[in-house]
C-alpha cells in the first residue's frame, strides 16, 4: 500500500506517560514546556493534516487552526454538529485513512494521540518517524506512551535539548 508518511507527535513525561492518572483529559499543554508547544504547532501546520481520536479531540475540543483534523472514532454521527472541511470524523481503519489521504495527494500526516490511536498504528507498523518530546515530570502513574506487543525497532535520528529545564526532543525513525 503507498501511504502518506505517517509522523508520530507526542510529548511524555520522563517516566513514560502521556497524562497522569486519572487526569486523561488534562491536555498536555498544561504540563508541557513553551517549547514543545512551540515545536508541535510548527510541526503539525507544517504537515498540515493529523489524526486524532476522539477523546483527544474532545480534550481540545475544537480544530486547530491551519491544519485538517481527522478524528478516528467508532461513532462519527455523534459528533456531526463539528463536522466540517478541516474536521473530519470517520470509523474508518488507519488503512482505509491512509489509502484516503493518498488519493487525495496527501504526502505526510501527523499523528497526534491519544494512546489507543499511537499503539494501533504502531502495532500495524503503520508509523514511519516519531517525534517524542520528553518533559521533565514524572507521573508516577497514568496513560502509557506504548502498551502491547510492538513489533518496532526504533532508530535515534536526532536529539535536541530545547530548554534549560531539560526538556528534550527525539526524533526517531522506525
Amino acid at each position: 500500500m503507498h501511504k502518506p508518511e505517517v509522523i508520530l507527535l507526542v510529548a511524555m513525561s520522563v517516566d513514560g506517560f502521556i497524562a497522569p492518572l486519572h487526569q486523561e483529559k488534562l491536555p498536555s499543554t498544561v504540563w508541557t514546556s513553551p517549547e514543545d508547544k512551540q515545536f508541535f504547532t510548527e510541526k503539525s501546520k507544517a504537515i498540515g493534516v493529523m489524526i486524532i481520536g476522539s477523546k483527544t479531540f474532545e480534550t481540545i475540543g475544537k480544530a486547530l487552526p491551519g491544519r485538517r483534523s481527522i478524528v478516528m472514532t467508532s461513532q462519527p454521527k455523534k459528533y456531526a454538529k463539528f463536522d466540517g472541511p478541516n474536521l473530519i470524523f470517520t470509523s474508518q481503519s488507519p488503512e482505509e485513512i491512509l489509502t484516503d489521504l493518498n488519493k487525495q495527494g496527501i504526502q505526510q500526516v501527523a499523528l497526534c494521540g491519544g494512546a489507543s490511536v499511537y499503539n494501533v498504528f504502531l502495532q500495524k507498523c503503520l508509523v514511519d518517524r516519531m517525534f517524542i518530546t520528553v518533559e521533565p515530570h514524572v507521573f508516577g502513574e497514568g496513560v502509557k506512551l506504548f502498551s502491547g506487543k510492538m513489533k518496532e525497532k526504533f532508530k535515534l535520528l536526532n536529539q535536541k535539548k530545547l530548554n534549560e529545564k531539560g526538556t528534550l526532543l527525539l526524533e526517531y525513525s522506525l
